[in-house]
C-alpha cells in the first residue's frame, strides 16, 4: 500500500496534469485528475492511521469516522460526482463544471495539505 509521501506526489502529479489539460479541450480528463488528486490527500490522511481503502465505499466510510476529513467530506463528494458524470455518464463537462470542480478541490487542497504541514 502507498504511504503518506506516495500519496502526496500522486496527487501533486494529478493537480499538475489537470492544470494542464484544463486549458484545453479534455475539461473531462481535468476534473477527472483533480478527483483523483483530492482522493490521493484522503488517502495520504488515512494512511497515517494505518488505514488503506480499497474501494471508494471504503473510502467514504473512512472519512465518516476522521475528524478531518468529515470537514471537506461535501467538497470531495461534488468532486467524486463531476468525475463519475465525465467517466461513466458521458456527460459533456464544461467550463462551468471545471470551475466548480475547482470552487470544491482548492479549499479541500489547501484544508488537507496544512492540516500535514504542507505549503
Amino acid at each position: 500500500m502507498p504511504n503518506k509521501p506516495e500519496h502526496i506526489a500522486k496527487a501533486e502529479s494529478n493537480q499538475k496534469l489537470a492544470d494542464t489539460l484544463s486549458r484545453g479541450a479534455y475539461l473531462d480528463w481535468a476534473v477527472t485528475l483533480l478527483f483523483y488528486s483530492a482522493l490521493h490527500y484522503v488517502d495520504a490522511i488515512l494512511a497515517v492511521s494505518g488505514v488503506n481503502p480499497e474501494t471508494h465505499t471504503e473510502r467514504g466510510d473512512a472519512m465518516g469516522n476522521n475528524d478531518t476529513l468529515k470537514r471537506i467530506r461535501p467538497e470531495y463528494r461534488t468532486l467524486e460526482t463531476l468525475s463519475r458524470n465525465a467517466r461513466y455518464r458521458e456527460m459533456k463537462i464544461d467550463p462551468d463544471d471545471l470551475q466548480k470542480a475547482r470552487e470544491n478541490f482548492d479549499p479541500l487542497c489547501a484544508h488537507l495539505r496544512s492540516r500535514m504541514g504542507l505549503k
